[in-house]
């Protein structure tokens, strides 16, 4: 190549692609309409499809939380199976009570935020560990009530507090015997 066919240095002589414009831009400005074009494109893609979720199916024949299950989810080791253990504890104590995320902190001793978080982290740990969908939560969830009414209320009934305790005696009873 001589240096009579080199291209002057400086903008592209050629045509832009199709559908593009070639514009000036200042240099100082250049990563700010990066930056627009971006967003702009954001935009304009569909949002992909949401992935198909396990959830309790309600119209499906509920299996409920069977002693040996209960036992199971006791037995866990994470500190969310030991909060969730300590609020079912606090919950079968005082079965069809509702109790808030405040009164479950002051119950069972332990920060309402790491509350907060087992309750966060708890379906992970069903769909990872037992039939979540089939079985759905080891407790009620209900709307406040009228002192909180902003606030879920979380209980068990008398079946599901006399088994929970059942689970808890076997346990201990299981740890004993192990010990020996």
């Amino acid at each position: 190549m001589t240096e009579a066919n080199r291209e002057p240095p400086g903008p592209p002589t050629s045509a832009a692609p199709p559908g593009m414009v070639l514009v000036a831009v200042p240099v100082a400005h250049l990563p700010h309409v990066a930056r627009l074009l971006a967003d702009l494109d954001a935009r304009q893609r569909t949002a992909p499809l949401p992935r198909h979720r396990s959830t309790p199916r309600p119209d499906a024949p509920t299996q409920g939380w069977t002693v040996d299950e209960l036992r199971r989810l006791s037995r866990g080791a994470s500190a969310t199976h030991r909060t969730v253990a300590a609020l079912l504890d606090a919950l079968s104590a005082e079965p069809g009570r509702g109790f808030t995320v405040e009164e479950l902190s002051q119950r069972t001793g332990r920060p309402r935020q790491k509350i907060i978080g087992a309750m966060a982290g708890l379906t992970r740990l069903l769909k990872a560990h037992h039939d979540y969908a089939g079985r759905g939560l080891p407790f009620d969830r209900s709307p406040g009530r009228p002192e909180a009414p902003r606030e879920l209320c979380y209980s068990v009934d008398q079946d599901r507090a006399a088994d929970w305790r059942e689970a808890r005696l076997s346990r201990s009873t299981d740890e004993d015997s192990g010990s020996r």
